[in-house]
């Protein structure tokens, strides 16, 4: 007799935002909505042991999470050390070697292209989770890269 499947239960988003301030709620609801615009692919699952909305691809798995905190929501890199950030907006103080996050306190001052640049890299970066930790841990470097430029044809 075969065993019955395990039964996958939903959090609703709900009992992670509840007691959010409506400016932290909508900085969550505008961060859910660029990363899936940015990322269609992605699946998002609340974990309300991290108190997180987390992000999760085909081809990398978990690859970021947003923590809604009092009046801002961090946007978490679980990889983010492998990440180019010309903008800056990451901050390399974490308790995970590898990890990098924005912190993101409202709307106004929301680095909208520079997160579409990071989750893209995201999701760039190497299938196998062991690659990726063998490259933060050997002190990789990111590598910005440039768009390719159009060739001018003759006429």
């Amino acid at each position: 007799m075969s065993k019955p499947a395990a039964k996958s239960y939903q959090i609703p988003l709900d009992a992670l935002t509840r007691d959010l301030l409506p400016e932290t709620r909508a900085i969550l609801s505008e961060l859910t909505s660029l990363i899936i615009s940015t990322i269609p692919e992605a699946t998002q699952k609340v974990n309300l042991g991290w108190k997180s909305l987390n992000f999760s691809h085909p081809n990398v798995g978990y690859f970021c999470g947003l923590f809604p905190v009092d009046d801002r929501v961090v946007v978490a890199f679980e990889f983010g050390v492998l990440l180019p950030d010309p903008d800056e907006i990451l901050n390399s103080r974490s308790c995970a070697k590898q990890v990098r996050y924005a912190q993101i306190r409202s709307l106004d001052a929301l680095p909208r292209a520079a997160l579409k640049r990071l989750l893209r890299a995201a999701v760039s970066l190497p299938r196998e989770r062991s690659t990726r930790i063998a490259l933060a841990r050997s002190g990789a470097k990111p590598v910005l890269l440039k768009p390719p430029t159009r060739k001018r044809t003759p006429y």
